[in-house]
């Protein structure tokens, strides 16, 4: 029987347990050792892949922590880079208070200028040289915003567009002038403001009424003188508008001294006296033919009567006798001299652009005065006397002489001449000033004179005499009440003050010469459709509104009547004329200038235009239709250049977007006087409330407190029309008198070709466009959690982003301190009146404090991001300690529960060592049987 030798099955399970314990303790010895649960994905896969995933993100935020260190140190040398710039910024504000002060000089603040000059360097250099490992931080690479803002140019010009010129003609404003006063055009020009006659026939207008019925003043002597004898020391007066031309005495014999000079005893009385001589006269008519023969303003006589062309008064006159005594010659002059440099005034001082320069007074200095001296002035033939004495008493007038002490301080006055005596120094001036005061004669010393005036009575008798006048006959309209109203509105009927204005030749445009002597009675209607009917067109007048006529007719007034109210009250100039029935018929105007010399005046019909231009926005949309136009309009517009000022304009400019904030105040170059009105046309719909629009935004500015835009440019909105005039009317057909004469004057064409002009397009050095705004921008910390990620954009410091210009537009020296205007600029304004003399209606924010918000809004930005970065750290460190604890949770080992494992990994191999050693010995014993 063969043999057969089975396989140990007992030690083959014992060998495959033992080798399971083995593997098991050498598992838990490496937990027991690592101090990790998970070796590998082999003993967890799902654990180890998270715990991987975790240990991953503690290796990014150990990252990121640097990061944020390093990314805090860079923005810490930006905010200090910001900071030095704000501290310079300080400075440079501080320099420019400083030269804003008056105690200044010009030269000082030439000096602080080179300060500020040297604070702007500095502050571009720390933005160009604060880097951090070789980056720039503060000069920027990005566009951060495009803004509007303004942009200004170095000079003028119509403001072009990107690719094409955006004020483009509106062909609205006739090109009818290439240039004019050496301004580019093209260009048309406002209606030409002149006064002119007119013709109204059925009111007897063609263009003149004729003055008539003035016969000159007749004075008829009392029949109680019967002979030249009763007549002898009677005297008369002339005058005319209580003003007196000269007083009279009859004498019958040989008078003691010519009477002439000032009559001192009677304050008031600084007319002439003299005598007429009726000696050898035999009859009264005689009398009245020597009066005729030696006084020139009398025209006439008769038995018993003289005219003339004046009133004649009666006068009587106390007669007195004064001495004065003389004084000694003023040591510093000899003789006679005259006060010298008085200057007439030269234009308007309503008109601030016709280059006014006020009158100067004639004047003498009289230096060492000392008592016993005296002078003799004549002036304007009038004589006053001046003598010193010793002491300082007040001037003191009596006989003719002011008397004045030699130590007196102060002033006093003469008959037209002023004098100012200061340490023994006298200054004597014109009381009026002109260049009259010339020939004011100053004479040294004072002579002895005996002033002798005798005894007058007044000449009894009568005074008649008549006004001329002419006739407004408005009988002919009968009821038609607005058939008279559609006649006068517009006009003026214009009353001369004296025959001379009423007389003279007409110029070509039908007015006479010298019509500032007018009184006009200008005739508006308040009730009319169009608005310049409404208006009155010449400067001063008298406004008549006619819509009262139809008040007073439908009250049951006749027209007649109702038209003689419109002038009450008239001070007796205008008065009811009347037909044979005593039917009022109009009103019947009488002369100023009394006698027959009115006869033959002239009462003139005038009128005069708007100094204007009407643009028709009505039919120009009309023509062109089918455009939007807001969108249209937008940054178009037109401007209007002053009558009297040629560098001097108005930008009416239209836009449909809020104007950026401020406007620089150098938008004047070269001395141009640019005033811009901005119109939003954003909700216009058509021509009538484009015309609203531009008016009620147009207007605030035009008629406001500010003197800036307040400047005789004023519009009427008229429906689809837009009127544009200057208000300044026409009351002259001349200019005003020049120096060398009181009666020399000029045509006047100033506000005629080369006045007032209007042109499609804006002409300005600023203008409205994008400025780009730079910034650095930065990534400081990025990560995969979208939320830790840190992206900054400091703002750029350079001196063009602070003061927010373009570019290489503008230089560091325009903005200095040299002008007022520029300290404005730099400075700012409180609302009111402004340094420079212009009105500001709120407060305005300066360039500088512009500036310091700047850069404290950036080193905000920087110190925030700071304060970001520093949480950022702590957040990022408590993530990482986060997730290393759950990292830690999900693979360390529980070294209680390994080590009781391993125990028993242990305790298993060594029974499986055991249990092993068995099976192997009862293999053993079955060998033996085979020895």
């Amino acid at each position: 029987m063969a043999m057969v030798i089975k396989n140990n099955n007992a030690a083959a399970r014992t060998l495959h347990e033992l080798n399971r314990n083995v593997s098991a303790l050498g598992k838990q010895l490496q937990k027991v050792s690592s101090g990790q649960r998970i070796g590998g994905a082999g003993d967890d896969a799902s654990g180890y892949s998270i715990s991987e995933r975790m240990r991953v993100r503690i290796r990014a935020l150990d990252q990121d922590e640097r990061n944020v260190q390093n990314g805090a140190s860079l923005l810490r040398v930006a905010e200090g880079g910001i900071q030095s710039q704000i501290e310079i910024m300080k400075t440079i504000k501080q320099k420019v208070i400083d030269a804003d002060n008056d105690t200044n000089t010009d030269i000082d603040r030439a000096t602080i200028q080179k300060e500020i000059d040297q604070g702007y360097r500095q502050i571009e250099d720390i933005a160009w040289e604060t880097t951090y490992n070789g980056k720039r931080l503060l000069v920027g690479d990005t566009v951060g915003e495009t803004i509007r803002s303004w942009i200004v140019n170095g000079t003028s010009s119509l403001l072009p567009g990107s690719d094409e010129m955006r004020m483009i003609d509106l062909n609205m404003i006739a090109d009818n002038y290439d240039t004019l006063n050496g301004i580019v055009g093209p260009f048309d020009l406002f209606t030409h403001s002149a006064i002119t006659s007119t013709n109204v026939d059925t009111l007897g207008f063609s263009p003149t009424i004729e003055f008539k019925g003035g016969t000159d003043p007749v004075f008829t002597i009392d029949s109680s003188y019967t002979t030249p004898a009763s007549l002898d020391g009677t005297a008369f007066s002339l005058t005319s508008s209580n003003t007196t031309y000269g007083t009279y005495v009859l004498r019958d014999g040989v008078s003691n001294a010519h009477l002439y000079g000032v009559v001192t005893s009677m304050a008031t009385r600084t007319d002439y006296v003299q005598e007429i001589d009726i000696s050898g006269c035999n009859t009264i008519a005689e009398v009245m033919a020597r009066i005729d023969e030696q006084v020139t303003d009398i025209t006439g006589h008769g038995e018993n009567y003289f005219s003339a062309t004046r009133d004649i008064v009666a006068r009587s006159i106390t007669g007195y006798e004064i001495y004065l005594a003389g004084a000694d010659e003023v040591s510093t002059f000899s003789g006679t001299q005259y006060l010298s440099g008085g200057k007439n005034a030269i234009g308007d001082p309503n008109d601030v652009d016709s280059n006014y320069q006020p009158a100067e007074y004639a004047t003498m200095e009289l230096p060492g005065i000392a008592a016993g001296m005296g002078l003799t002035i004549d002036a304007s033939g009038y004589t006053s006397r001046v003598r010193f004495i010793e002491g300082d008493s007040a001037p003191s007038a009596a006989d003719g002489v002011t008397t004045v002490g030699v130590d007196y301080s102060g002033t006093f006055s003469t008959m037209y001449v002023n004098g100012t005596m200061e340490g023994r120094n006298l200054t004597l001036s014109a009381s009026f000033a002109g260049a009259t005061g010339n020939g004011y004669r100053i004479t040294s010393g004072i002579a002895e004179t005996n002033l002798k005036y005798w005894g007058a009575t007044a000449l009894k008798g009568t005074l008649a005499s008549n006004t001329a006048y002419a006739t407004v006959d408005v009988s002919a309209y009968g009821t038609d009440v607005e058939r008279l109203i559609a006649d006068l509105t517009g006009k003026a009927i214009a009353l001369g003050y004296s025959r001379t204005d009423g007389q003279s030749a007409l110029f070509e445009n039908g007015y006479p010469y010298d019509s500032k002597n007018y009184v006009y009675y200008e005739f508006v209607d308040s009730a009319s459709d169009n608005p310049v009917d409404r208006m009155n067109k010449i400067a001063n007048s008298n406004v008549k509104d006619l819509n009262s006529l139809r008040a007073s007719v439908e009250a049951g007034k006749s027209v007649a009547q109702a038209f003689l109210e419109l002038f009450y009250p008239t001070y007796g100039r205008i008065k009811e004329a009347t037909d044979s029935g005593g039917n009022v018929i109009g009103a019947r105007f009488f002369a100023y200038q009394e006698g027959a010399s009115s006869n033959g005046m002239k009462l003139f019909l005038a009128q005069n235009n708007l100094r204007s231009y009407t643009l028709d926005y009505g039919k120009w949309f009309e023509e062109n239709p089918g455009v939007s136009i807001p969108d249209f309009l937008n940054d178009k517009g037109f401007r209007v250049y002053c009558a009297t000022c040629a560098n001097q304009w108005f930008n009416f400019h239209f836009v449909t977007e809020e104007l950026p904030e401020g406007r620089p105040l150098n938008a004047d170059p070269e001395s141009e006087d640019i005033k811009d009105i901005y119109i939003n046309v954003a909700g216009v719909t058509d021509a009538e409330s484009l015309v609203q629009v531009i008016y009620d935004q147009a207007m605030p500015s035009l008629t406001g407190e500010s003197t800036d835009h307040n400047h005789f440019m004023r519009l009427i909105a008229d429906g689809d029309k837009l009127i544009v005039y200057d208000e300044r009317r026409n009351t002259d057909s001349y200019l005003k008198n020049v120096p060398s004469s009181d009666y020399d004057y000029q045509w006047d064409d100033t506000y005629g070709v080369g006045g007032a002009k209007i042109a499609d397009g804006v002409w300005d050095n600023v203008e409205i466009g994008e400025l780009d705004r730079y910034v650095k921008e930065l990534v400081i910390h990025h990560t995969d959690h979208a939320s830790q990620n840190i992206h900054l954009k400091i703002p750029q410091t350079t001196m063009d982003h602070l003061f927010g210009y373009q570019a290489g537009t503008r230089e560091w020296s325009e903005f200095n301190v040299m002008t007022a205007t520029s300290r404005e600029e730099l400075l700012g304004n409180k609302a009111g009146v402004t340094r420079s003399g212009g009105y500001a209606a709120e407060d305005e924010k300066g360039l500088l404090d512009m500036a310091l918000d700047y850069l404290t809004g950036a080193n905000t930005l920087v110190g925030a991001q700071i304060m970001r970065l520093e949480m950022t750290e702590a957040n990022i460190v408590t993530a990482r300690e986060s997730t290393t604890a759950s990292e830690s949770a999900v693979r360390d080992a529980d070294m209680a529960k390994e080590m009781t494992e391993y125990t028993k990994a242990n305790v298993l191999l060594q029974a499986a060592q055991s249990m092993l050693a068995q099976a192997n010995q009862s293999s053993s014993g079955v060998l033996s049987l085979l020895q």
